[in-house]
Parts: structure tokens; sequence; C-alpha cells
């Protein structure tokens, strides 16, 4: 891992009408919308691979120190990929109080072995409240998912819209050129 000296730690929360987006590397960043704290895709493993030892290798360390993360209200997870859907990472949030994600559907059981206690699943354009002025939406993207030779396409994959009064931040997960954009607009 090519060494990077870690952002300064965010802001504990910020408040209503402000919006901060940190990021932390790959699809990983810390939204900060009107009071809630979300983090997408997040992966602080060394390796994104069904075993630590063997797999891509990260190629830098993480934007922020793992330790440094504010509180987490929810997390994002945009498809099952290895370098989206990290299951060390996602148990070491469970660990650290992260008690709400939301999936594309199919992926429920997968973020269950975490230990979050509460997760959404989602169809696409269906959409969650996480507070009273933050609303998350699934939208489509161009993209695929699998965990292993045998599951391709057996779960669905998407972005996210993240609604609130100091406006909209769209997290695309993995996707290609489409006109899905024009729609999710």
């Amino acid at each position: 891992v090519n060494d990077i000296t870690p952002g300064t730690p965010p802001a504990t929360r910020v408040p209503k009408g402000t919006l901060s987006i940190t990021p932390v590397g790959h699809a990983t960043f810390l939204i900060q919308i009107d009071g809630v704290n979300i983090l997408t895709d997040p992966i602080w493993s060394e390796r994104c691979s069904p075993v630590s030892w063997v797999g891509p290798k990260r190629y830098t360390g993480a934007g922020i120190r793992f330790e440094d993360l504010p509180s987490i209200d929810c997390v994002l997870v945009s498809h099952n990929h290895y370098d989206h859907l990290d299951l060390p990472t996602l148990k070491r949030l469970a660990e650290k109080g992260a008690s709400r994600s939301i999936v594309p559907l199919g992926n429920l059981d997968l973020i269950k072995e975490t230990g979050i206690p509460h997760t959404d699943e989602l169809d696409w354009w269906q959409s969650v409240r996480l507070s009273p002025d933050v609303t998350v939406t699934l939208v489509p993207a161009q993209h695929f998912s699998a965990r292993t030779l045998w599951d391709r396409n057996k779960t669905l994959w998407g972005g996210f819209v993240v609604s609130g009064p100091s406006g909209n931040v769209y997290h695309a997960g993995d996707t290609g050129y489409g006109p899905h954009f024009r729609e999710i607009a």
C-alpha cells in the first residue's frame, strides 16, 4: 500500500442546511447532510477479495483513518462486488455502532452477516427516510453483480440519490453511461 497521510478527522456532524462530502477512496465517501452521517461502499480492508491474503491489493491507504470516522447513521452499498461490499469493514462499522444500511434487492443476507441491525433492501426508484429531512433513493446503474462465478446478476445493483434541505448528492456506485442519467436527473 502506498502511504498517504490521512486527512484531518471530519466533523462529528454537520447542522441542518449543511452538506459536506469527504472522499475516502475508490467509491467510499462520507456524506454529511443535514445532521445525518452516511458512508457509501465502505472499504478499509487491505484487499477486496473473498480471502484476506490474496486478491487485488489496495493501492493507497484510506483518506480518513477508520478511527477518525464520526458516528455513522447509515451505510449505502451499491452492489455486491468485493470492492464495494467489504464484509470485514461492514463488521467493523457495526461494532462501532452503525445501525442501518441500505442495499439493492438480493443483498440482505450478505449484510445480515455483518451485525448491522437494520437493513432496507430496495428496488430501483424506491426511497426511505433517514430523518424527517433526509431521503435516500436507489436509482438504476448500468452494471452487474457477482461475488462468485455462479451468481452473476442474481442480485440488483444501483446508485443512490441522497436528498435533504441542503441539496442532493448522487452516488453512482459503478456505472456505464446510459439513458438512466437523464432519468435520475
